[in-house]
């Protein structure tokens, strides 16, 4: 989320968000979201749970605006 408010999705997240409503508003079960989103049906329940709690901004990266993890300090290269 930015300063205004507003969230950034990918193309993916937005894929992802329309699956994980409805699940959450049952017009989808969990296993064909799970085969729709290859992920496991575990996976689908984590994110419904997050989509519950936070809304659309628990469907977003944690990562979003981070350095990655495999990224080597300035002095390195």
């Amino acid at each position: 989320m930015n300063a205004t408010g507003t969230i950034t999705m990918t193309m993916h997240e937005v894929d992802r968000l329309k699956v994980i409503e409805a699940v959450a508003e049952c017009r989808l079960k969990p296993g064909q979201a799970a085969d729709r989103l290859s992920l496991s049906v575990r996976q689908v329940e984590r994110l419904v749970l997050r989509y519950r709690a936070a809304g659309v901004a628990g469907l977003v990266s944690g990562k979003r605006g981070r350095p990655s993890n495999h990224q080597l300090p300035a002095g390195k290269v």
